[in-house]
Order: C-alpha cells, then structure tokens, then sequence
C-alpha cells in the first residue's frame, strides 16, 4: 500500500543526520595541530574523546609510526596495481604475520567491506542459502546482496535468536548445498556479542550449516596475540570463515578474511571481484600494519589488553554505583546507555559533549526509533578520571532530560526491556542552566474501552463527516470483532480517547484499536505477493499484533486534533502515551497512526517525529469533492476529453446489460454470494494485504440502515436474478452527505468481458448524487480507472512507530 519508500525513508535519515549536525553531534573535523589519542579539538574546544574506536590505542604507538616512516620512505606513498599482477613484498610478509596470529590461512583486503564483497559471492553458491542476523553490520548486508542478485536466497533471523535460527536450519537443510550464517563477532551499537558456544553446537549437528562472522570490532583487544572476540572465546571451526579489521583495535589499515582452509582462501584470492579490481593497500599503511602485527605476536599485545581490560572493568563498576541503565552488561569496550526517542537522545548526548566529552548518538536507523541513546567506547588513552567525570554527568543530565522531554526512568525499561531502576541523583558541579519549568496545561482525559461512556451526539458531531466510523457504525464493529468466536485475526479490541480542557472543550478525539495485522501490509504488492507464498504453509509468517487509530475496517479521518488550542501538543502526546501503554499491555510491535492527508505541514510532522513517528506515504485516496451536476449531460461534461471518451466506450456502452438493485433488502443468500465475490477481490488484493473480513461483519452490515449496498446483475443471465447471483457488489457508508465506497466484490469471470469493475465504479457516482451526497469516496487503490469517472487522488500519509526492526529487515530482504 506504501509508496516511495526508499525516497521517504531517504528523507527521513537526512532529518536526522541534519537535525544532529545543526546540534553539533555529528560530522565534525578535528582542528588540532596534533594528535594524542585522549583530547581532540572541534572548533578550537577540547574535548575527551569517548568515541574512537582504536581501543587498545596503538595508533599513536612508536613502533607502528616507524613502521609508516620506513615503508613511505623504502617503497613511496603507492604502489598502483591490482595484486592480481603484482603487490608490493609488503603484503606477503603482513599475510604471513597474520597466519601466525591465527594459526590459519589468511587474505588481506584493503578493507574489511571490500573483503566481505570478495568472499561472500564467492563462496556462496547458486543452491546454497544466505540468513542473516537482522543486525549483523551494514557491510554484510550489503554483500549479501550480490549473491542475492543471481538468485541466491536470503532470509532474516531475529537478533541472536538461536532456536529460530535451528528450526530455519531443520526446515530447509534438505533444499540447499550449504547454508550461511551471517553475523557479528561484537556488535558495533549496544556491545553485544554473538552467542558463539550455541553456534558450535549448530555447526557440530547441521552439516550444511557454515558460519561466515564479522569480528571487526572484537579485534586486538582479547584474545591471545589479539586474534579478537570470536577466537578468544571458541577455536577455528572448519565451517567458519572470519573477517577481522586491521583499522580500530589494530589501527592500521585495511581487513583479513580468516578461512578454515586453503581451498577457501585460494577462491577468494583468485576470483574475489576486489581482490582483482580493487586498489591495494598502500604502503606506508602496509609498514603500519606489519609493525602492529609484530606488536600482537610479542608479550606487549597482553600488557595493553589487561589495561583495557582494567578500564573495561572499572566503567562497568561505576555504572553500577551510578545505577545507570545498560541493555546489555559484558567485557567489551563499546557501551550504550539507553535514552529511547530520538529527539531526547539528541538532547542528551548533545549536553553531555557541552560538558567536554564527545560522545556518540546512536540512534535511528542504527537503533529502532524509540531505542535510542549515548554510545560511547573505551581506549587506553583515556584516564579513570575521565570515566568518572563522565558518567557523573551523565547521571546528572539523566533524569533532568527525560523529565524535559516527558519521560520516566519506568518508561525506559520497559522501552528496552531491561529491569527497573534509578539513577542515582548527582548534584552538579557545573554551571548548567536549564529553562523555567511551566506550569502544566490542565487537560482532562476520557480513556475508556468501553464505547457507552462515550456521549453518542457529541461524538457523531465531531466526526459524522470523517469517515465510516460514526456511533452506531462502532457500535457494529464492537458486536462483530470483539466476539472471542472469531479467527484470532478477526478479534480486535477498541479504545476511546478523548482530551478536553479546563473549559471541557474538546482539545482532542479518536478511537484506536489493537488486532492482528500482517506485517507487508503496507509493502508493495509483488513483496505480498512473495509473502503470501510462504504463509501458505506458515500462517503467522511476518504477523504481529498492531495498535492502529481506527481499526482495520475502518477508512477516514480518525483523529480529531483542534490545532489552534494552545495545548494540542500536550494532548497528542497524552494520545500517545496511552497508546504506549496499550502497545505494552498487549505486546504489539507496531504503532499506526491513520489516515492523514500529505501536505506542507511541517509542524504536524516534527511533532509527530519528536513522539517517534516516521511519516510513512501510501497510496493515494481517491475523492470527488463536487456532486452538483444536474444532468448526466453535465456530469459528462466535467469529465476530461480523454476520459468523456473513456467512460462512453468501457461504461455507457455496456450500461444496458446491467441490472442494478439497491433499494430492495438483501436476502441471506444474496448476502453469502456477494461475500464470495468480496473473497475473489481479497484473494488478489496484494495492494493493501490485510485479513479476510468475517462473513458475519457483511450481514450486519446488510441490515444496518447507514449501508448501502449496490448490487449489479446480468440481464440476459436470467439465473443471475432467480438465484440471486449478482457479478459485482459495492458495500458502502452513507452519513452526513458523504458517500464511502468501503468494500468491492466482482465476479472475474465477467471482468474483461462486461467491464464489471469500471460499471460499479460509474454506478456508485451516480448512486452517491441520486442520495444527493456532497462528497465521494472511492477509497485507494486502482487510480486511474477512478479518474475516468470523476474522482482525483489525493495524496496521504500514515504516521508509523516499530518496536522492532526484524519484520522491516525481512520486508527489505524480500523486496530486493
């Protein structure tokens, strides 16, 4: 149903990035005259620097610097050639140190990335199978794609889920020649690592299974010879290929693929696509590299890990003693203190740099959007001091922030799953100036689930106009889906929200609900398409349950948000906390906020970002605004010349074949065979995959008197009638001079033959200006066949919070 998405989701990370730029978090030059690992400079201010990624601090170590200084001056700035002709003796002798750290056969790459595009498409072959840990690192990803291109499968496990992991393994061991398992050694944003003892067990007990693992940010700093995370913590196994970095820990330049043999390493070297058509690594880079490896194979290598390790250790002690929160607490140098939102992360992170130490944003789309917060790592340059200074102001800001932006300590640990906490409170040793607290607006909230204590006329005032969702229409829903009879997907439960003032105007309304969706319900169709092939065997494949406003049946404006009330911030966002609690209480992963219309409001869409909303695009809503023609003549007439044309020759010439009934009620065997022409539009209706309605939702409907059904029958099929089998159906919604088309159902046989589709869509204008409608809606898909008789798109927006990256991650994987 979504469209554009690329473009949008393109849109919305330059927001952020720039957002982040304006607030001075994120790309910055260092203006020092000079390096020392601990301080960099950023617009003539000091700063410690919390956010290198060469822990163990060997870039500014003498041996590595001569070793620049003699490869520069013995062999120049480069040696321009693909080393599949020639590489400077540099490489061999750095390969060979390598082999010694790792006791394997080694390829160096001139980056850990170029290195993952040689390996990956090499290895992996046409009948093998590719499932990637949804968070293994952006250059995997990317590799993997290349394989994926010629056909090879790719699937998507949820984050160091090892029984999913298993039970993909058991399902498709018998389809493919090998199976690849993508993942990180240490994992670049939260510190977590993989379960690697778990992953030797599935590649001791699945013979296809092999293991290719990125341990980029695992290098140097543990391990004997700093062979890194992986190799500290299992041996070489002879299904698993490892990529290390030789930049970070090992601060030189470059990566290392680690194979399990040499027939693995001869492929890549010889048909690696970077290994033939890439540049090498230059010299003085090389020099470096080789006196780093020397550096690891010598005692020294220890000595610098065990100091780390002794800041690793201390950092964690005084977090404790701050009682900051962690996701996740372990051994490695990298550490993420959680925020949520990406505004408050911003905040936050931004006044923790004023204080002097430079910190990272880790946030959307490195995080899901509502898990956000200050990344910061760990080197041998920085001081104890400088960790304790640190987190001080961290946990000052900590509870002052979320405070400013309206959060809770509670809020974040159930955000993130973690347990509750505190932070201890710090009084400031530093001048730091926050605004004036404001005394809060008075609002009163109506939260209730039950839609009797919601007052009938005052609702219908409000909304009457909007959409298919006045009182008595709600009042159907309720009695069709809130019946535990139903298919899990068919039973929804309602809430009504309502925020008024001081005064007890309304400042705010609208009702939500929670249900089972299916995730690609807003992709596109060919990706539903695809989707629907495997739930054919797996029914809950890629569902969840979602917290919408309106409900899945439901088509409109549903939120009710008087915008010049000074105070109609402070009510949407008491909307959307309720939600999070609702989100909670049931466990659904996905917010959706609908249906709204795309425009140029800006400040409707910071807000809704601030809150942690990424405004989504989807397919056009199709309306006709002006029913006041007279005549049909006139009617015509307003069509375009193009389409004037269209209608005479698909629609007017077939007219006379058609029977159209609407007045007369439905007979429960008119019902069941127009609710079967319903399921053949569902069947094909990728567009906007949603559930199958209940047979039941369309006899309520039949009988409630603000439907209208239209019902289209064959004249020269006498049967037709007698057996009361029309070939097409528009269910329909009458209130307050609006005319919603909801629902169509056509029988395909006659869909080429008698323009069935075309004929109810023209039928339907005309019925909404027989019940003298002012406006029609035509709902959102098939566009142009709409145009031809009257309506224009208009386009619309959802604004839309995931929980969970996974099921997005596996959308992507599908569509590419």
């Amino acid at each position: 149903m979504a469209k554009n998405l690329h473009a949008h989701w393109i849109k919305t990370v330059d927001k952020i990035v720039r957002d982040g730029f304006n607030q001075g978090l994120n790309q910055h030059f260092t203006d020092n005259e000079s390096l020392n690992g601990r301080i960099i400079s950023l617009k003539s201010r000091n700063y410690v620097n919390f956010g290198s990624c060469s822990y163990l601090g060997l870039e500014q170590h003498p041996a590595l610097i001569e070793g620049v200084v003699q490869a520069v001056q013995k062999y120049g700035t480069q040696f321009s050639s693909s080393r599949t002709y020639v590489a400077v003796g540099l490489y061999q002798q750095l390969e060979t140190l390598l082999q010694e750290i790792f006791t394997q056969p080694v390829l160096v790459a001139a980056s850990t990335t170029l290195g993952h595009l040689s390996a990956l498409p090499t290895l992996i072959g046409d009948n093998d199978c590719i499932l990637l840990d949804h968070q293994v690192h952006s250059s995997v990803q990317m590799a993997a794609q290349v394989p994926k291109a010629r056909g090879v499968n790719v699937e998507v496990i949820r984050h160091n889920q090892m029984e999913q992991l298993e039970e993909t393994i058991k399902k498709i061991k018998n389809k493919y020649d090998k199976i690849w398992y993508l993942a990180d050694g240490v994992y670049s944003m939260y510190g977590d690592v993989a379960p690697l003892p778990e992953l030797v067990r599935l590649l001791d007990t699945y013979e296809q299974l092999y293991l290719y693992i990125d341990d980029a940010h695992g290098m140097s700093w543990t391990g004997k010879n700093g062979k890194g995370y992986v190799r500290s913590q299992i041996e070489h196994h002879p299904k698993m290929v490892l990529a290390v970095s030789l930049n970070k820990a090992f601060a030189s330049a470059g990566g290392a693929l680690v194979f399990p043999n040499e027939t693995f390493a001869s492929q890549v070297k010889n048909c690696g696509s970077t290994m033939i058509f890439s540049g090498p690594i230059q010299p003085p880079m090389l020099g470096s590299a080789i006196a780093s490896a020397k550096l690891h194979l010598c005692d020294r290598i220890e000595t610098y890990q065990n100091e780390l390790a002794e800041l690793i250790d201390y950092t964690n002690q005084k977090i404790a003693e701050f009682n900051l929160p962690q996701v996740e607490i372990n051994n490695s140098p990298i550490f993420f203190i959680p925020v949520g939102l990406v505004k408050p992360t911003q905040s936050f992170v931004g006044k923790v740099i004023e204080d002097g130490f430079f910190v990272n944003c880790a946030g959307f789309p490195a995080t899901p959007m509502k898990q956000g917060g200050i990344r910061f790592t760990l080197t041998r340059h920085i001081l104890k001091s400088d960790i304790d200074r640190l987190l001080e102001r961290i946990a000052y800001h900590y509870p002052l922030v979320l405070k400013e932006y309206g959060f809770t300590q509670q809020d974040v640990a159930k955000n993130f799953n973690i347990p509750e906490f505190e932070v201890k409170q710090i009084k400031s040793k530093f001048l730091t100036v926050f605004p004036q607290a404001h005394s809060e607006p008075q609002l009163n909230v109506q939260f209730t689930r039950n839609l009797a204590e919601i007052n009938a006329e005052e609702w219908d005032n409000l909304f009457a106009t909007k959409g298919n969702f006045t009182y008595s229409s709600i009042q159907l829903f309720e009695q069709i889906f809130s019946s535990k009879e139903n298919q899990p997907e068919n039973q929804w439960d309602f809430f009504y929200f309502v925020v008024r003032d001081e005064h007890k105007n309304i400042v705010l309304a609208t009702f939500y609900s929670c249900a089972k969706i299916k995730e690609d319900m807003l992709s596109p169709g060919a990706v539903s398409q695809k989707v629907e092939a495997i739930r054919a065997h797996d029914p809950d494949y890629l569902t969840t349950k979602a917290v919408m406003l309106g409900c899945p049946i439901s088509e409109g404006e549903h939120l009710f948000l008087n915008r010049q009330h000074p105070y109609w911030k402070k009510a949407l966002r008491l909307l959307i906390d309720q939600i999070s609690n609702t989100v909670r209480e049931y466990q659904a992963s996905q917010v959706l906020l609908r249906d709204f219309s795309t425009n140029d409001d800006e400040e409707l869409k910071n807000t809704m970002f601030e809150l942690g909303f990424v405004q989504l695009p989807l397919l056009d809503a199709c309306v006709m605004q002006d029913l006041s023609w007279q005549t049909h003549e006139e009617y015509i007439k307003r069509l375009g010349r193009k389409y004037r044309y269209n209608v005479k020759k698909e629609i007017l010439a077939y007219e006379s074949q058609f029977k159209v009934v609407v007045d007369s009620p439905m007979s429960d065997t008119e019902i069941r065979h127009s609710y079967e022409l319903y399921c053949q539009v569902h069947q094909k209706g990728y567009e906007i995959n949603v559930y199958r309605l209940p047979f039941a939702f369309f006899k309520a409907i039949c009988r409630h008197p603000d439907y209208d059904m239209m019902r289209l029958y064959l004249k020269d099929d006498p049967l037709s009638l007698a057996e009361e089998k029309p070939v097409a159906v528009m269910f329909s919604f009458v209130s307050a001079g609006v005319y919603s088309a909801l629902i169509v159902g056509l029988d395909y046989e006659y869909l080429t033959s008698h323009n069935t589709y075309k004929q109810i869509l023209y039928q339907t204008v005309q019925r909404a200006r027989q019940l003298q409608c002012n406006t029609l809606g035509l709902g959102y898909t098939a566009v142009l066949e709409k145009k031809k008789v009257g309506a224009r798109p208009y386009p619309m927006c959802a604004y839309v919070q995931s929980l969970d990256q996974y099921s997005q991650a596996v959308l992507e994987s599908i569509a590419l």
